[in-house]
């Protein structure tokens, strides 16, 4: 009962201090605002709506039990999960923050995992997408196409891990699934009988939802761009930095790059911006932005609290995980930089001229990428489907 009413106060009196700064310095919080209702419009918005939309209506006709009866071996032996976080991580991996948890976070309201399976799932299925990483850190704020290939690696290779050491929480609840195979057409014949909702209003909700979690992602955008700048007009930010100094094993003389690390924290975008401009280019420095990306920032791990908030995934779990794949993201990079001789590439080459994509560039550029991705899906699928009954019908 303490702990309730002190949570309770606590939040009161640190949105209070918000408002009161807002009302202190008016100016820095409308720009603040304005870069994040930018950042929302020009690049988040358009990258993660056909997304949105998307998953709701193929988790609606039963695609993903499809797809996921057809993964399930796989996931299985690899990850212990159901099939359909075989779904959820290429989606993540291709779309980004916050895909991956509304994927999981849909499949558990609909029975479609366990619990244990959506902790496990959610840990794997939380990454950023190619869309940001190669085009808004690599070529629109470092400046460094090189940077490319180590970032990406380094960051898939985090969230891999984190699905794999995630296989052995609470190990003594097995996947079910195994090697069996089941009949993918029945399985999605079956989740329509159990979603018996038409064409149209599976669109109408799948609109209105993607509209709805699109408009919430938008919100923690700009209210943690407020914030984070608060923090620094405020003296705030200072005042954690000198904090942090009085610690024995962190004594740090540069300020200014303790202040990147912390803006990093609380927010992806405006950390890696910050780090580009104070940190020497090099290996440290991109170490320092895999952390911040596999990391996420308080910002994303807020959007995901809001996505699972009305599920009984545990969230701190998660955000100790992602704590761990921010750390491995800046491992790996350290060890692909000194031990493997990477090529520069670049996906899309429409990035080049990355500092003038628009929504409707960046809208073209994300529905290409979830066509592409669902004829993979579908090519995949059917490979590994005709693999596995081919193995059954010789035994």
């Amino acid at each position: 009962m303490i702990k309730k009413y002190l949570t309770l106060y606590f939040n009161a009196l640190l949105f209070l201090f918000i408002i009161s700064s807002i009302i202190m310095f008016p100016e820095e919080a409308y720009r603040a605002s304005l870069e994040g209702l930018d950042l929302w419009f020009n690049v988040v918005c358009p990258a993660l709506l056909p997304f949105f939309i998307c998953v709701e209506i193929l988790i609606g006709l039963g695609v993903v039990s499809f797809i996921g009866s057809i993964f399930k071996p796989l996931m299985s032996i690899i990850f212990n999960m159901p099939g359909e976080g075989a779904f959820a991580f290429v989606m993540s991996i291709a779309s980004g923050y916050p895909v991956g948890a509304k994927i999981v976070a849909n499949l558990r309201r609909n029975n479609q995992c366990t619990k244990t399976e959506a902790q496990r799932m959610i840990s794997l299925c939380s990454t950023s997408g190619p869309l940001f990483i190669i085009g808004a850190v690599s070529i629109g704020m470092l400046k460094n196409p090189q940077a490319t290939t180590l970032l990406l690696l380094s960051h898939y290779f985090s969230a891999i891990s984190c699905g794999l050491i995630m296989k052995f929480y609470k190990r003594d609840e097995k996947s079910k699934y195994k090697l069996c195979i089941s009949n993918p057409f029945k399985e999605l014949l079956l989740y329509r009988e159990t979603d018996n909702r038409t064409i149209g209003q599976l669109m109408g909700d799948s609109i209105k939802n993607a509209i709805s979690l699109i408009l919430l992602v938008g919100g923690y955008i700009i209210i943690f761009s407020v914030i984070s700048r608060i923090i620094k007009v405020t003296g705030i930010l200072t005042l954690i930095i000198k904090s942090i100094n009085l610690l024995p094993l962190f004594h740090i003389q540069n300020i200014q790059k303790l202040s990147v690390i912390v803006t990093g924290i609380l927010e992806i975008t405006n950390g890696i911006k910050e780090c580009a401009d104070v940190y020497t280019p090099g290996t440290a420095m991109i170490a320092l932005v895999s952390f911040f990306i596999g990391f996420g920032g308080l910002s994303i791990n807020a959007q995901v609290s809001g996505i699972i908030q009305d599920t009984d995934i545990n969230f701190s779990i998660f955000f100790i995980m992602k704590i761990l794949q921010g750390f491995l993201a800046a491992i790996y990079t350290f060890l692909l930089s000194t031990f493997a001789n990477l090529p520069a590439f670049s996906i899309y080459p429409f990035y080049s001229n990355y500092d003038s994509i628009k929504w409707y560039n960046t809208l073209m550029l994300s529905s290409r990428t979830l066509v592409f991705l669902l004829l993979f899906l579908l090519l995949s699928s059917s490979l590994i489907s005709l693999f596995f009954f081919s193995l059954y019908n010789k035994k």
